[in-house]
């Protein structure tokens, strides 16, 4: 528990080789006392799978703050990719004591003061919908990164746009950001990346509160989706990202906030996956993760 609240954490769960290093952290800071439950979320294929499938049940029986939830039965969303159920997952998340924070699957780095400072700040604000960290590889935080001079302009340009074409498509760009991070971890200094000051989430365009983002980690209410008009965790349009970012925002007339002193890493976009492949960037990850719990 964080200041009273139970803090849950939940990932669309699907690949062994990048949550085999989340786990790590997310047990650190079980035994921390920060986090209370750690859920699974299966958006899994039961043919292809079969690995992941099995390490998710192998952690479920090695740890029993780890839970395994399914999506909700007789709701058909047609023939759409799995990542369009990820939605349904909220009509789990209606304890309205709680805060769950959002984790990508391939979320590969928590730093240690991470969940702490993000879930405060959740409490602090509670008007926005979602509050999210520094997420290292997320084209929008790369942006506010250059605003600061947390991240050299020289690499290539990113817009505030989140498919920009450096930001989210740079396989190079990747590479050398995911370097800057792995560099401060090794050396101690994650902090020196900080932001050290919290930006809202807002159209540069017309300076509208909706905008597009990408969610590979964010912190939200228990008590905001066991309100919501349409049924308890009943997101209309039920594509998270949509609602998440741009819907709900847009509705309430309050921005997201990016929060400048929590800073996670989400390891990859589709279109950088061989570029980092090739840089051995998940290697360098897993072996800081192993020493986490050791």
């Amino acid at each position: 528990m964080i200041d009273g609240h139970k803090v849950v954490t939940w990932t669309p769960y699907g690949r062994v080789r990048t949550y085999s290093i989340l786990i790590k952290y997310l047990e650190r800071d079980v035994r921390r006392g920060l986090i209370d439950e750690v859920w699974a979320y299966m958006n899994t294929d039961p043919v292809g799978q079969e690995a992941d499938i099995a390490y998710a049940h192998e952690l479920a029986e090695q740890f029993d703050w780890f839970k395994l939830k399914h999506r909700p039965e007789g709701i058909d969303l047609g023939n759409l990719p799995k990542q369009r159920y990820t939605g349904l997952a909220y009509r789990e998340m209606t304890d309205p004591n709680a805060v769950y924070l959002r984790l990508d699957d391939d979320v590969v780095y928590l730093h240690e003061a991470a969940v702490e400072n993000l879930v405060r700040a959740r409490l602090q604000m509670p008007a926005p919908t979602a509050v999210f960290p520094v997420i290292f590889n997320n084209a929008l935080c790369s942006y506010f990164l250059q605003v600061c001079r947390k991240v050299p302009m020289e690499w290539g340009e990113v817009k505030p746009y989140c498919m920009d074409p450096v930001g989210w498509a740079s396989g190079p760009f990747a590479v050398k950001l995911h370097e800057l991070l792995l560099d401060h971890i090794e050396a101690g200094t994650v902090e020196d990346l900080y932001l050290y000051q919290d930006f809202p989430i807002q159209n540069p365009n017309d300076g509208s509160n909706g905008m597009q983002f990408s969610v590979s980690c964010f912190a939200s209410l228990g008590s905001m989706y066991a309100n919501l008009p349409d049924g308890p965790g009943v997101l209309v349009p039920d594509e998270e990202e949509s609602w998440t970012t741009v819907h709900r925002p847009l509705a309430i007339g309050v921005p997201n906030i990016l929060r400048g002193d929590a800073i996670v890493s989400h390891y990859s976009f589709f279109t950088q996956g061989p570029f980092l492949n090739a840089a051995g960037i998940l290697d360098r990850y897993r072996d800081i993760a192993e020493k986490v719990t050791a």
